[in-house]
């Protein structure tokens, strides 16, 4: 069977030089300071398409279509800036998004950054496992489940709220904090190690009559609904910001930290009933972001840097993907076992002393914090940014694209006989990631971006 399927996708990739091409180039720099920070928030809802092509819900099963609307997805945009030139964060409620995806976003705002000094935009997806497939990997065996009609509304709420944030934007201060909620979190594989920490960077307008925003981080999955779901969520991300807004009125957005491992919060609810499950997720993370009081006052400095990033694609499944036009990388030749790199990119933010690695696709928390690694492995992330000054460290994963999980060496598992399509001794992550190789690359591209990064 193995030399089957060797032959199918050596045979496959004769085509994908069809659809390779060259990333956009990421190796940019920017910094500045100023007297006060400026903030604004914009949201716009997703609207389903008036399609009889089906919507596929993401994250479980392959082929499963949403049977209602719990919740419409939205995109929620923050704009940044200290003296004029602004940054822009967009988060979009979905599973993830592909660079393809991120640079069409880019483009519609284009002109728009050129008109408002925006210096650089930056997209990430909440993870949430109750949206439609933005990715294309759960229609049918073999069948891009991706809608056009939905993508296209996706961009259109993008922009949207981009637009939004910087007619939003106010002078005021900025906190950062963070608290430890009861224990919520569960690690679906050995070694256990996931970061409990809620962690929030707080906006404060000097106009009261002004909403607050609040950024939170924290590191696991947005499946609170978990697999028998088919109704369209932005999961609890979503039911935390509309109970924050009810409590005191502040917009935020959710930054999914190191959640690969698999990440995820319990199950709090006995018999199971997913609504109030997500809800009392919640509640627990509001509770836990109402309790925080010590913060720290971030002086209005920005900085920001990308680099180009270019991993082996080792995955032959990613490689069948690319080649039905369901991976929108571009590729190059390289050295891989498939003979080709996948090509993406890395990032860094720094605001005040607090540092945001924009990482693309789902890091596992060791590969951040150090715990259990071993002399196979890269040096850990927070290592890396202790070297180059990172008081405050924090991940947001799957920015600007979706790699798949970022799995440590040490723990890297293949099936004997047919790798990356089943999973060996339940290492499931290793069938959606595209190399062992890929966990060092991050590293050096950690690495090279924090070099660059004005402090």
């Amino acid at each position: 069977m193995r030399t089957k399927l060797t032959a199918m996708f050596l045979s496959l990739a004769i085509f994908v030089g069809l659809f390779a091409g060259c990333a956009a180039d990421s190796d940019f720099v920017f910094s500045a300071e100023g007297s006060t920070w400026t903030m604004g928030f914009g949201s716009a809802e997703i609207a389903l398409p008036q399609s009889e092509d089906p919507l596929y819900i993401a994250g479980y099963h392959g082929g499963y279509e949403i049977t209602g609307v719990l919740d419409l997805q939205r995109a929620n945009a923050v704009w940044l800036d200290t003296v004029g030139d602004g940054v822009l964060l967009i988060g979009i409620d979905c599973v993830g998004l592909g660079i393809d995806t991120v640079e069409k976003i880019r483009a519609e705002l284009a002109d728009f950054a050129e008109e408002t000094a925006c210096v650089a935009i930056h997209v990430y997806a909440t993870h949430t496992h109750a949206g439609i497939d933005t990715l294309g990997l759960w229609g049918p065996m073999a069948i891009d489940g991706k809608n056009d009609a939905f993508q296209a509304n996706l961009i259109a709420a993008a922009v949207a709220a981009a637009k939004a944030a910087y007619a939003d934007r106010s002078p005021g201060k900025l906190y950062f904090g963070s608290a430890t909620p009861k224990s919520l979190l569960r690690d679906s594989r050995d070694p256990q190690e996931y970061d409990q920490t809620l962690y929030q960077l707080r906006f404060e307008p000097a106009d009261s009559a002004q909403n607050g925003i609040r950024l939170f981080s924290y590191g696991a999955h947005a499946e609170s609904l978990r697999g028998a779901n088919t109704l369209v969520s932005r999961d609890f991300p979503g039911a935390l910001a509309d109970k924050l807004f009810a409590a005191c009125g502040d917009d935020s957005l959710y930054l999914p930290g190191a959640v690969g491992g698999l990440i995820m919060t319990k199950e709090l609810v006995e018999p199971f009933d997913a609504v109030e499950n997500m809800h009392q997720t919640a509640d627990i993370l509001l509770e836990t972001a109402l309790s925080i009081t010590e913060e720290t006052e971030l002086a209005p400095s920005i900085a920001c840097a990308s680099t180009e990033l270019a991993v082996p694609l080792d995955n032959t499944v990613f490689l069948y993907y690319k080649f039905l036009g369901i991976l929108g990388n571009p590729v190059s030749p390289g050295d891989s076992d498939t003979g080709y790199l996948l090509e993406s990119e890395l990032g860094a933010l720094r605001l005040g002393d607090v540092t945001i690695l924009l990482i693309p696709g789902e890091i596992f928390p060791e590969l951040v914090s150090g715990e259990t690694l071993t002399a196979a492995d890269p040096e850990p992330l927070a290592a890396i940014a202790m070297r180059f000054g990172a008081e405050h460290l924090l991940v947001l994963g799957l920015c600007n694209d979706e790699l798949g999980y970022l799995v440590p060496p040490s723990t890297f598992l293949l099936h004997e006989e047919t790798p990356y399509l089943e999973s060996a001794d339940g290492h499931y992550e290793e069938t959606n990631s595209t190399s062992r190789e890929t966990a060092f690359k991050i590293a050096e591209a950690v690495e090279r971006v924090l070099r660059k990064l004005p402090r």
